[in-house]
């Protein structure tokens, strides 16, 4: 079961999510602020991040930022009462992988919470694949470990894999 870690200043939300959530075969953590959320995630274990847009002291695009900046990869979406354009934007721009507007639909929640987590897993599934060419390069490979020499593209697989 995918662990989605919730935060959200709004007390009642987290007891609606947490039921939903759990309904949907997701396991439910929730923090009511964002001042721990970058420790939790280097941490590991957390498969999608749900965070509120307006929240106190470290508001959504911030602790978004403040992810991006820590080179996490843990998909983050964004819920937010203020479905303007601009807001939808300023959220893509900071890493959010989707964005859903409050009151939240069970059904659309659970569509994009799958579409994140399928996205994310292809990603991670690719960077394998990439790991897995550069064993077997390497084990072929004449110039062995020395990947300034070597020409066939490892260095690339390596700096994709490391940038993911």
């Amino acid at each position: 079961m995918p662990n989605i870690l919730v935060v959200d200043d709004d007390e009642d939300l987290h007891l609606w999510l947490e039921q939903v959530l759990s309904q949907q075969n997701y396991t439910y953590a929730g923090v009511y602020s964002g001042d721990t959320v970058v420790n939790d995630l280097k941490l590991g274990g957390v498969d999608l991040v749900l965070i509120d847009y307006d929240l106190p002291r470290l508001d959504g695009l911030s602790l978004l930022r403040q992810i991006q900046d820590s080179n996490i990869k843990t998909p983050c979406i964004i819920m937010t009462a203020n479905s303007a354009q601009n807001v939808a934007v300023q959220c893509f721009r900071n890493g959010a992988v989707d964005f859903i507007a409050k009151p939240l639909d069970p059904d659309y929640l659970q569509i994009i919470i799958e579409r994140a987590l399928a996205s994310h897993a292809g990603h991670l599934r690719n960077m394998a694949y990439r790991a897995l060419a550069f064993v077997k390069h390497k084990e072929d490979c004449i110039h062995g470990d020395n990947r300034e020499r070597c020409n066939c593209g490892l260095r690339e697989v390596i700096d994709g894999i490391r940038d993911f």
